[in-house]
């Protein structure tokens, strides 16, 4: 059982065995293949291998010799783009030094020529530097035939001490720029060469300046010209004058002190003095008790309308005194703007404009030039690498193009507008040569005084309504002709009996001298006569009926053409000259020798010279045939007309002769007019009710719609009054 059992395993394990060799033959019979072909497969790849390392090695050796051939490539590429890059920085720098020697071309030979002036002016710094300081601190007060002596003066002083110096020193270039001056104008201060040297002091005198202005043109045009800074306008009497003084002070604003006489408050002398304190980085004054500080933006301008004001050494030591009064031309300048305003409003809006735009042209290219100097002085290296300069200089160029194209359209357009405006100059010349006859009456009497706004406002008037005409030459006609006559009649009334024929012959010697129709010596002569001869060096006395005076006279009348011959006549045919002497009245009689043909002004000069007090009789008839009848006529006074003229401002003053009352008429014309008619009889005590009743009427017509006078009847002067128009009755 147990072999049998053996046996029976014995069985299964052969069984078992020969189950797993079939299995394995059959695997075996499947990989036999395989491993052949791995055989062959790895005997390849061992091929393979073999020829890569051959192609790695050749290829390495191919990348040393590539990457030997890219450096020289790469090393060939930098060395042309660096001849690339430099050529681009030649071509650059030679148009950058192209576009420089074109911009600067222009300039060379000015700026050569301005070097070599510069050398010259080095050396005549000092003397001209003398002259201009001097010019700022001593010239004010003097009119330009003062301070054109002085320089003169100076100059003979600096010649003596070997100083050299400019001839002929222009004070206005050397101190100041063409378009400062065009903005001054535009600001409103006149273009004569007097206001442009008084714009010159007060902004560039040490000194705070007083202004000499009795027609209250300086206060304008400083008004005008510190108008954006917040100008504080005062007066020494107003009751807030030293709380207007310490906010200027402190907040850096300019102040006009107006209207001051010969004194200047004591509050004002350490302001004056510049006696500031110095306070960590700023600056005090004492203005009375107390300190107030002191900012950069404060600027002081004193004004006066009193025309010869004596003012002491301490006021003069410690202001620039300027003097601003009006003088004929700039007047004149002024009046033609008036006119043309009111005759060619389009012409002086245009020339406005034209001012405007040249003076902003000029301030631009003065800008454009001073910045480009800057830049040629300050750039370190080449001018060529500086790229800013290059942009500078190109813009300076196209703006100077159209700065200088706008300047030369411009220039056209000034011509025109000068042209049409020559045209209405004699008005202007007319009005000019009135004003100043007027203003020299004060030297007659010196009641006599005429503001310029006064005078501004007859000129005004006639302008409306002297008569119009399309002609240009007919309308100047008869505007000079109305004004004329405004002015006279104006005038004559305000002057005393034995005054009014002085001013009316004046009038037409002024007016003749203006038109060339008579020679300042013959003026001379009709004023003077012989006084400035000698009787022991004149010719001998021929007639010893003839008074010293007399002779002398007519030895200076016979320097003229028209009289060569009287000594000579009068010599031979004293007879006849003596009779004619004698006569009642010589200028109505026969005139010997042929002098009866002359004309009247002539007869003038015989009359005055042979008998003075025969002068006035002729002068009627000069007058008369020089400016017609109605001015050697009484002006007979027109109250109506007189009220049209007056308004709320201007009121009308009565200065009465004994025996003389104008109250029925002004009652008459108050009447006539329906206006209340308000009197006072001006005594002691009666100053109060005067100045209630005053206030009553003005408050009266100003709280009406429509603007009417009510009539204030003083039979006294009233003084206190500033606009005035004087009526001798």
């Amino acid at each position: 059982m147990e072999n049998a059992m053996k046996a029976c395993g014995n069985v299964a394990g052969l069984l078992a065995w020969t189950c797993a060799m079939a299995s394995f033959f059959s695997i075996n019979k499947e990989v036999l293949p395989l491993k052949a072909n791995l055989a062959v497969q790895e005997s390849r790849l061992n091929l393979a291998n073999n020829e890569l390392g051959q192609a790695e090695a050749q290829l390495a050796e191919k990348q040393a010799e590539f990457d030997k051939v890219k450096a020289k490539c790469d090393a060939a590429m930098k060395e042309k783009q660096d001849l690339l890059d430099d050529a681009e920085m030649c071509r650059n720098k030679m148009q950058a030094a192209s576009t420089l020697i074109d911009g600067l071309s222009g300039e060379k030979i000015r700026w050569t020529e301005q070097s070599k002036e510069f050398k010259s002016q080095i050396n005549r710094l000092v003397g001209d530097v003398l002259q201009l300081t001097g010019f700022l601190s001593y010239c004010g007060p003097f009119n330009q035939t003062y301070r054109d002596k002085l320089l003169k003066e100076w100059q003979v002083e600096l010649l003596s001490h070997k100083i050299p110096f400019t001839d002929n020193l222009n004070i206005i270039s050397a101190l100041v720029d063409p378009p400062t001056i065009s903005e001054w104008n535009l600001q409103g201060l006149p273009g004569d060469d007097l206001s442009v040297q008084n714009g010159i002091v007060v902004t560039k005198a040490t000194r705070y300046p007083l202004l000499i202005d009795p027609q209250t043109q300086g206060r304008a045009w400083i008004k005008k010209k510190e108008a954006a800074n917040q100008l504080q306008v005062t007066s020494l009497n107003h009751k807030f004058f030293r709380t207007h003084l310490e906010d200027c002070l402190s907040l850096g604003r300019p102040l006009l002190i107006a209207d001051i006489f010969e004194e200047l408050d004591p509050a004002l002398d350490n302001v004056l003095e510049k006696n500031f304190i110095k306070s960590g980085t700023s600056y005090k004054v004492k203005v009375g008790d107390r300190e107030i500080n002191v900012m950069n933006g404060f600027r002081l301008y004193i004004t006066t309308k009193l025309p010869n004001p004596a003012y002491t050494p301490e006021v003069s030591a410690r202001t620039s005194i300027i003097d601003f009064t009006v003088n004929i031309k700039a007047l004149e300048n002024q009046l033609l703007g008036r006119v043309i305003l009111k005759e060619k409003q389009e012409l002086e809006a245009e020339r406005l404009k034209l001012m405007e735009d040249v003076t902003a042209n000029k301030r631009n290219m003065q800008e454009l030039e001073d910045n480009l100097l800057y830049k040629l002085s300050s750039t370190k290296g080449s001018l060529v690498d500086d790229e800013s300069m290059i942009g500078i200089l190109h813009t300076t160029k196209q703006t100077a193009a159209k700065v200088r194209e706008k300047l030369s359209v411009a220039a056209e357009a000034e011509a025109k507008i000068n042209l049409a405006q020559s045209d209405y100059r004699p008005v202007a010349s007319r009005g000019s040569i009135l004003y100043f006859l007027i203003t020299e009456m004060s030297m007659v009497n010196v009641m006599y005084q005429t503001s310029l706004s006064q005078f501004l406002k007859v000129f005004d008037l006639s302008l409306e309504r002297s008569e119009k005409s399309s002609k240009t030459k007919n309308r100047i006609a008869n505007i000079i002709e109305y004004l004329t006559f405004e002015v006279f009649r104006y005038t004559v009334r305000g002057l005393y009996e034995n005054h009014k024929f002085v001013f009316t012959l004046l009038l037409a010697l002024k007016i003749d001298l203006q038109n060339n129709k008579i020679e300042n010596n013959k003026f001379q002569i009709l004023t003077k006569g012989g006084a400035a001869l000698d009787l022991n060096t004149s010719p001998e006395k021929s007639c010893d009926w003839l008074d010293d005076v007399v002779w002398l006279n007519v030895v200076e009348l016979s320097n003229l053409p028209q009289f060569a011959n009287i000594l000579n006549q009068v010599s031979q045919n004293k007879k006849n000259w003596k009779a004619w002497l004698n006569l009642d009245a010589p200028e109505e009689g026969v005139i010997p020798d042929g002098y009866n043909s002359i004309d009247v002004f002539h007869k003038l000069l015989l009359i005055r010279c042979w008998c003075p007090e025969r002068t006035l009789s002729q002068a009627m008839k000069y007058v008369e045939d020089s400016m017609g009848s109605r001015f050697a006529e009484p002006v007979i006074l027109n109250l109506y007309g007189t009220w049209s003229e007056s308004d709320s401002r201007t009121p009308l003053i009565c200065f009465l002769s004994m025996g003389s009352d104008p109250t029925d008429q002004i009652e008459a014309l108050a009447k006539k007019l329906e206006l209340e008619c308000r009197a006072i009889s001006m005594g002691q005590g009666q100053e109060v009710h005067a100045r209630k009743l005053l206030k009553t009427s003005m408050a009266e017509v100003f709280t009406e719609s429509k603007m009417c006078l009510q009539s204030l009847l003083l039979t006294q002067a009233v003084t206190e009054l500033v606009y005035r128009q004087y009526i001798i009755a």
